[in-house]
C-alpha cells in the first residue's frame, strides 16, 4: 500500500496509473515495466527541470546578449548586497578556467546534461571539500554562471564587465582579486578595502597563528566576517591596485586605526593622477571624545592625493581623514560631499571650505557631521556661499553657536530633504533661525522641505511650533523619539488658533504628510496617531516602525487594515541612543 502525504503526490500517483492503464489497454503485449518506463519518459519530456535532449535553448542566444544577462544578474546581486550592508565573505571563489567539468558528450555530438553550479577545486581552501560549504552560502553571480557549463564559463570569463568590483575579502595572498583585475581587461575598477578590526583585535597579529587546521576550518564555517588585514596585507593590496590607478572609478577604504590611513595616503601621494576616479570614500572609524586637536600628532601632516589630479571626482566622503585643503583643488565639480569627525585643528579654513562648495555648482548632497570650516566665527566674513543646486542637507553634532553662525552664511533655497542630529545643548535659537526667510527670498528653508529627519534636537516648545508651522509641504518625517516624544505628539495636537485662522482649513500640522518613520513609539500610540490624522481628514498612507518597539498582534493588524503600508526596520545604534537633558529648565520638555 502506497501512503500519499500531499495533494501533489496524489495527483502524480493518479496520472501515472492512468497513463499505465491506457498503454496496457491499447497495447496488451506491453509489459508493466515497459509501460512504466514509457509514462515516466513522456512526463520527463515536458518537465522544465530536466535539460532538453538537444542542448539548452539559451545557448542559442548571441554571446553578447548572454554576457549582458550575466552582467544584469551580477549588478542586481551587488545592489542587493549593498542595500543589506553585508557581504558573504566566507567563500574564496576564483572560477579558474581549467577546473570546470565540461560534461559528457551526447550521442549526437551535442553537450550532455549540464551539471549544476559547483565550486572548482582551486576555489576551495585546503581543509574543505565541496560538501563542506553551507547550502545557504551565496556565490557571486558571475562565479555561479561560470560553473554551469563550458560555454557559459567562456562567456563569463571573457566578459570584463563582470570582474570590475574588487574587495580582497578572500584574504591574503589575494589571488582571487588578482585574477579578477586581470579579467577586467582595462575596464574601470570599483575597489573596496575594509581594514576594520574586531573590538579586541590586534592589527599586527596573524589571525590564524597557532590555530590548527580544524580550528581554522570551524572559524571559517561560523560565517564571521573575514579576518582584518595586517599592515603587511594592506601593503600587498596597495601593491596590487596602484599599478592600475588610471582605471580606478571607485575607491572606498574603511579603517579603525589612523596608521592605516597614513600608510594608504603615503601610497596615494605617489600616484601621479587618478583620471577616471569618480567616488573617493575614506572612512576612519575610531572612538574619540576629544575633537579640539588631532591625534596622533605625528600623523597630522596632510597629503596631497594623486598630485592634485582627479578631474572626474563627483562623490567624496572623508571621515576623520584630512587633506591639505587649500591645495586640494581636485575637490571641485562635486555632486556629493561628506565631511565628518574632523578635529578642529585639521578642518579647512572658511575660505578653503567655501572654495570647495563654490567650485561645485552642481552639488546635490552636503553632509557635515562634527566637521565644517575651522577658525573663529568672527573671522569667517559675511560673504554668502550660494548653493542653489543643493537638494539634500545633513547636519550633525555641532555646537549650537557654530551651526547658527555657519548657516547664516550658506544659502540653500532649494533643499527638499533635511536631516538633523543634535543631542546636547539648546537648539531653540537655531531652529528659529531655520524658520526665517532665506536671504533675498520670501520663504524659509523649512517651507520648502518635503522630507525631514530629526534624530535629536533639544529645543523649547515655541520653537517646535514655529518649525511645524513652516512645514506645510512636508511629505515624510523620520523621528527618533527615544527618551522624548514631543515632536511626535506635536503632530497629533490641534494647532494654535492663530495658525488655524491663517491657514483656514487644517487643524493639525503638516497637512501633506503621508509617511512617518519612528523609533521609540509603541503600537498603541501609533494607532492613536493614525486615528487622529484620519479624523482630521489628512490620513497617513505609510508607517515604518522600529522592530524594537512594542507592537502587539492586534495593534499590528489594526495598523495594516488602516494603512496602505506598514513596515518594521532594525534601528541603528545611533537611533537608539538619544539623550535629552530633561533637567535643563530652558528646554521646556514635559
Amino acid at each position: 500500500m502506497v501512503i500519499l502525504h500531499s495533494s501533489h503526490e496524489k495527483e502524480l500517483y493518479q496520472e501515472v496509473n492512468q497513463g499505465i492503464a491506457a498503454l496496457l489497454r491499447d497495447n496488451p503485449r506491453t509489459t508493466m515495466q515497459d509501460a512504466l518506463w514509457k509514462v515516466a519518459s513522456d512526463m520527463r519530456a515536458n518537465n522544465p527541470f530536466c535539460p532538453p535532449k538537444k542542448g539548452c535553448p539559451v545557448n542559442n542566444l548571441p554571446t553578447e546578449l548572454l554576457a549582458h544577462i550575466f552582467y544584469l544578474g551580477t549588478d542586481t546581486q551587488e545592489e542587493e548586497v549593498e542595500e543589506e550592508d553585508c557581504e558573504d565573505d566566507e567563500l574564496n571563489l576564483l572560477g579558474e578556467e581549467d577546473e570546470v567539468d565540461d560534461g559528457e558528450e551526447g550521442k549526437d555530438g551535442e553537450e550532455g546534461e549540464e551539471e549544476g553550479p559547483k565550486a572548482s577545486d582551486r576555489d576551495i581552501p585546503d581543509e574543505y571539500d565541496e560538501d563542506d560549504y553551507d547550502d545557504d552560502a551565496e556565490l557571486p553571480f558571475q562565479v555561479l554562471v561560470s560553473h554551469v557549463c563550458k560555454h557559459w564559463r567562456d562567456v563569463a570569463v571573457e566578459s570584463p564587465a563582470l570582474w570590475t568590483t574588487i574587495t580582497f575579502t578572500e584574504g591574503a595572498p589575494f589571488e582571487k582579486s588578482r585574477i579578477w583585475i586581470e579579467r577586467s581587461k582595462g575596464r574601470p575598477l570599483d575597489i573596496n578595502i575594509d581594514c576594520t578590526i574586531p573590538a579586541d583585535g590586534d592589527p599586527d597579529a596573524n589571525p590564524d597563528e597557532d590555530k590548527s587546521d580544524e580550528e581554522a576550518s570551524e572559524e571559517e564555517e561560523s560565517k564571521e566576517p573575514p579576518p582584518f588585514f595586517s599592515k603587511d596585507d594592506l601593503s600587498t593590496i596597495l601593491d596590487i591596485i596602484t599599478p592600475h590607478v588610471e582605471r580606478w572609478r571607485t575607491l572606498e577604504v574603511m579603517v579603525n586605526i589612523y596608521e592605516y590611513v597614513h600608510n594608504i595616503m603615503q601610497r596615494l601621494v605617489q600616484c601621479s593622477s587618478a583620471p577616471l576616479l569618480e567616488i573617493l570614500q575614506l572612512y576612519h572609524y575610531e572612538d574619540c571624545e576629544e575633537y579640539d586637536t588631532f591625534e596622533p600628532a605625528h600623523f597630522k601632516t596632510p597629503f596631497l592625493l594623486f598630485n592634485g589630479n582627479a578631474p572626474n571626482l563627483t562623490h567624496v566622503a572623508l571621515w576623520g581623514v584630512h587633506l591639505p585643503w587649500e591645495e586640494s583643488t581636485f575637490l571641485s565639480g562635486l555632486t556629493d560631499l561628506e565631511l565628518a569627525y574632523h578635529a578642529k585643528d585639521v578642518r579647512p579654513s572658511f575660505e578653503a571650505f567655501a572654495n570647495i562648495l563654490r567650485s561645485s555648482p552642481e552639488i546635490h548632497t552636503l553632509t557635515l557631521c562634527l566637521s565644517g570650516p575651522a577658525g573663529d566665527f568672527a573671522d569667517w566674513g559675511g560673504e554668502m556661499i550660494e548653493l542653489p543646486s543643493l537638494k539634500d542637507l545633513v547636519l550633525c553634532y555641532h555646537e549650537p553657536s557654530y551651526i547658527e553662525s555657519l548657516m547664516r552664511l550658506i544659502s540653500v533655497p532649494n533643499v527638499h530633504s533635511l536631516a538633523l542630529d543634535y543631542d546636547e545643548g539648546d537648539y531653540s535659537s537655531f531652529l528659529r533661525q531655520l524658520t526665517r526667510p532665506l536671504k533675498g527670498m520670501k520663504k524659509s528653508l523649512l517651507a520648502g522641505l518635503e522630507h525631514l529627519k530629526i534624530s535629536g534636537l533639544p529645543c523649547d516648545h515655541k520653537s517646535m511650533d514655529l518649525m511645524f508651522e513652516q512645514l506645510a509641504n512636508l511629505k515624510s518625517i523620520n523621528l527618533n523619539c527615544t527618551g522624548d516624544e514631543t515632536f511626535f505628539d506635536k503632530l497629533m495636537k490641534p494647532v494654535p488658533s492663530s495658525f488655524l485662522v491663517a491657514t483656514g482649513k487644517v487643524s493639525l500640522y503638516c497637512p501633506n504628510l503621508h509617511t512617518i518613520t519612528t523609533t521609540g513609539i509603541e503600537g498603541a500610540k501609533m494607532k492613536q496617531f493614525v486615528e487622529t490624522r484620519r479624523a482630521a481628514g489628512i490620513p497617513l498612507t505609510k508607517v515604518l516602525m522600529s522592530e524594537e518597539d512594542d507592537v502587539d498582534i492586534k495593534e499590528e493588524k489594526w495598523l495594516r487594515d488602516h494603512l496602505e503600508t506598514l513596515e518594521f526596520f532594525e534601528p541603528s545604534d545611533s537611533e537608539e541612543e538619544v539623550d535629552i537633558d530633561e533637567d535643563d529648565p530652558d528646554m521646556d520638555i514635559d
